[in-house]
């Protein structure tokens, strides 16, 4: 499992400093014991199959001229899908001002707006609801990222 490890950490490291100053970025690296990589990158204006493929032809090489791979292996590269928690910092400011659906580990699922986004956790802004007679209005809530299991993108299909 080290080496497995070892090569997600190769592979995240190699792309960072593939991807540079380009608004590309890494989401997650995945590596099986039975060499199957699974590459999720995107980028500030969503990422291309096109720049998908490149990023692979540019992976396979690293990966085959640094002997990191043996003979049979499988890689896959590929946007993080729509409906994946959000991962790293530059997914949430890429969704900042975007519904937000976020569930809190006590079970609470919460559906707002991103306003925000910190180190320490994040800030939706969840609208104004009517119930009955009664209007609820908006409120404003500072979530720890420590509270939160997961924040994905919200989308209602009508």
């Amino acid at each position: 499992m080290e080496a497995t490890t070892t090569l997600q950490e190769q592979i995240w490291q190699t792309l960072e400093t593939y991807f540079g100053d380009t608004p590309y970025f890494v989401v997650d690296v995945q590596v099986t014991p039975t060499q199957k990589i699974s590459v999720f990158a995107d980028g500030v204006a969503n990422i291309t199959i096109d720049k998908c493929a490149e990023i692979s032809r540019f992976l396979e090489n690293y990966l085959e001229t640094n002997g990191l791979v043996g003979e049979k292996y499988w890689l896959e590269v590929s946007s993080p899908g729509m409906d994946e928690p959000l991962k790293v910092p530059q997914q949430y400011q890429k969704t900042i001002g975007r519904e937000v659906e976020v569930l809190l580990f006590s079970g609470i699922k919460e559906i707002g707006i991103l306003k925000a986004f910190s180190e320490s956790g994040i800030q939706i802004e969840i609208p104004e609801e009517k119930k009955k007679k009664e209007i609820i209005p908006a409120v404003v809530k500072d979530i720890p990222f420590d509270e939160i299991k997961y924040t994905k993108k919200h989308f209602v299909f009508k």
